[in-house]
Parts: C-alpha cells; sequence; structure tokens
C-alpha cells in the first residue's frame, strides 16, 4: 500500500491550531498570576459554580442624623442669615417672652425615641442647662463638635468613645415654648463656629484633612 500524502491546507491547519493552543495556554498563565484586588470578594454562583468577583461596599464616613425614628420631625430650623426674611422668622424659638435665634435643629416627636451619636467620636461633656435640659457634647475630628440638648436621660460618660449610631440619651423637654414634649435640640460646630446641621451631614469625613 503506497504512503499517503497529507493535502496541501492539513499542514498550515495544524500549525494554526498549534499556534492558538499556545496563544490560550499563555493568556490562561497570565491571567492566574495576576494579583487578586483586595477590593473584592468572590461568591460561587449556584447554577455552573462560576467565581464571581463582587465589589466590597465601602462603609460610608459622613455623618447620620441623630435619630433613626420616623416619627421624629423638624420643630424649629436652625437660623441662618443667608435666609430669607419668613425663613428666619420661622427659626427663632421664644422663651420668657423673648424671641432668639435657633443655634441648631429642634426635633420633635409625639413618641418618645432614642437620641444616638451622629457620628465616630469623644463625649467631651455630660451636663444639664437652666432652659435646654440635659445634654451631651462630643468631640469628632478635624474640629467637628456636636451637641444634643433637651435630653430626659443620657447613657454615655465624659471620656467614652462612642461610634456612629451609638445610644446616648432620650428625647426630652426644655423650658422653650410651644413645643412637644419630646424634642433635641441639635447643634454642630466646626473651628468653634456654629453651622447648619444640614450642612454638617454632608461633610465627608474620608474628604476632610
Amino acid at each position: 500500500m503506497g504512503k499517503r500524502k497529507l493535502k496541501k491546507y492539513v499542514l498550515p491547519s495544524l500549525i494554526g491550531i498549534v499556534g492558538l493552543s499556545s496563544c490560550i495556554g499563555v493568556s490562561l498563565y497570565i491571567e492566574s498570576t495576576k494579583p487578586v484586588d483586595s477590593n473584592y470578594r468572590f461568591t460561587i454562583s449556584p447554577k455552573n459554580e462560576e467565581i464571581i468577583p463582587v465589589i466590597n461596599e465601602v462603609e460610608s464616613k459622613t455623618p447620620i442624623k441623630p435619630f433613626l425614628e420616623e416619627t421624629v420631625g423638624k420643630n424649629i430650623d436652625f437660623y441662618s442669615v443667608k435666609d430669607d426674611s419668613e425663613t428666619q422668622m420661622n427659626s427663632l424659638v421664644y422663651y420668657d417672652k423673648t424671641y432668639t435665634q435657633n443655634t441648631g435643629i429642634l426635633y420633635s416627636s409625639d413618641e418618645i425615641f432614642d437620641v444616638v451619636s451622629v457620628f465616630e467620636g469623644t463625649i467631651k461633656k455630660v451636663g444639664e442647662d437652666n432652659i435646654l435640659g440635659k445634654y451631651v457634647e462630643i468631640e469628632h475630628e478635624n474640629g467637628y463638635k456636636t451637641v444634643y440638648y433637651s435630653l430626659s436621660e443620657t447613657s454615655v460618660t465624659e471620656g467614652t468613645v462612642v461610634q456612629k449610631g451609638d445610644v446616648i440619651g432620650i428625647s426630652g423637654i426644655n423650658k422653650l415654648e410651644g413645643i412637644k414634649e419630646n424634642n433635641l435640640l441639635f447643634e454642630s460646630y466646626h473651628d468653634g463656629y456654629l453651622m447648619d446641621p444640614e450642612e454638617f451631614y454632608n461633610v465627608d469625613f474620608s474628604m476632610v484633612n
């Protein structure tokens, strides 16, 4: 029986297949030796057991509001010189026949509510004001400070480190007129100066030096 000869197109095809296989092998090796990105975790798909990278959520570095209950609402807003005259009139507090500018936001509710730390920090002072009731002062990083007035009870001590969302007291009453029984007067400061709490809520501490 005579020897069979390969047809002219067979040899180039074999060379092409071998070359393609080599390229795929090199690519797979390179991918397998790449370092794993620390920002990813891996999960297995229940259908085909495929490993799927999932981006880890980064913890928010912005403050939260000083309460968690949805029943709490804004009673009197922060007095700002940038507001129009009507808004400023609605940002005054009344005590002993005198109107004064509100230094924070007065929150109120028909129900008792927990007061929480808006951001991590250190309890600098726990005390009681003759008009505004019991209060807690928290020092945060980068010159920020928050004060929580009108508490019926406090649950922290000076020098304690608290985290965002930790309960520091319970809503209460103060001597300001025309408000509900369950209140919280919340103040925020930066480098010793009062600031609008609504602006403080938007501070990104990961970007602050």
